[in-house]
């Protein structure tokens, strides 16, 4: 009788995980009408592997990695600290949710050393180009000493805005930017010269948003209402306990900027750059490129190649 208790036990315990998962949508379309890069002319890119990453290209971001392959981008890995050596020949560096060890509240220390952080930023003045991608609550606070080195500010929070949530959604963490609602600024990354490849609208999934000074534009604008809290589950509800948050109305969740020689986008989420199923028992969720109705896969293109052209 117990072996028998024991058996259902197991399967109902499988079938119940079996229903709940996240993993990259391969079924979305990454084809790119007209790839930038031809055989042999591949930019030297590589995403970092090197500082417990929670995104890796050949899981999470593996749509990512397929969108820039059919861009005609060989992307490597890079493992390790960053070092001069290291990095001399990269001409972008990709860096998504590094993570730091885990500290007192569930926050970070920070995942770069000051080595690491004065390496990347004498790089990116001599020519070198970082996107820098952090992600909520924890990945804030990893990413922050690096991101505080180019005046940038970032913490360790849930980010909502009722002027930029789709009420149709109805998710208050998940937030739209179109031309419509003032979200989208102004920047080459957006206004392109090519109809095909201009940005009209771009939603999020769940992230941070970023303070930064005048050195840097916003691509990705929040609205009056935005507020960052403190835990994800007052996030969901907004709740209007202001104890449990803080309001952020000139922050952004993209943002770029010639930096010396070179240049940097920092990304306040990470979904927005790969696609994503999500299966809830009964219920599946897109979020990322898979989400139709927006402009995210051209976003991602446009940025990176926004990012190469310091580099023809």
């Amino acid at each position: 009788m117990k072996i028998v208790r024991y058996s259902v036990f197991i399967v109902t315990l499988f079938l119940f995980i079996s229903c709940i998962y996240q993993r990259p949508d391969m079924q979305t379309d990454m084809s790119v009408l007209s790839p930038k890069y031809g055989s042999g002319t591949s930019p030297i890119v590589v995403f970092d592997a090197g500082h417990e990453n929670f995104h890796s290209i050949n899981t999470t971001y593996k749509p990512f990695a397929t969108l820039l392959k059919n861009d005609g981008i060989d992307l490597g890995i890079h493992e390790g600290p960053f070092s001069h050596e290291a990095l001399q020949h990269i001409e972008l560096l990709i860096i998504a949710n590094a993570t730091g060890v885990e500290q007192e509240r569930g926050e970070m220390a920070s995942a770069f050393s000051t080595d690491e952080i004065t390496t990347l930023l004498d790089w990116i003045q001599e020519g070198g180009s970082l996107l820098l991608i952090a992600d909520h609550d924890p990945f804030g606070s990893a990413a922050s000493d690096l991101a505080k080195a180019m005046n940038v500010g970032m913490e360790s929070v849930w980010t909502v805005d009722t002027l930029r949530m789709n009420q149709d959604i109805g998710r208050t963490t998940w937030l739209e930017y179109t031309l419509e609602n003032g979200g989208l600024g102004q920047h080459p990354i957006l206004n392109t010269d090519s109809q095909d490849a201009a940005i009209e609208s771009v939603i999020t999934f769940t992230g941070q948003s970023l303070s930064f000074d005048s050195t840097w534009t916003s691509i990705l604008q929040l609205s009056s209402s935005a507020q960052n809290y403190y835990q994800r589950e007052d996030a969901k509800i907004a709740t209007s306990d202001s104890t449990k948050y803080f309001p952020v109305p000139a922050q952004s969740q993209l943002i770029a900027r010639q930096f010396g020689k070179g240049r940097v986008v920092i990304a306040g989420e990470a979904a927005m750059f790969k696609a994503q199923e999500v299966r809830i028992l009964l219920k599946t969720l897109h979020a990322g490129f898979n989400y139709e109705g927006y402009d995210n896969k051209q976003l991602v293109l446009n940025i990176v190649h926004w990012l190469l052209s310091v580099n023809p």
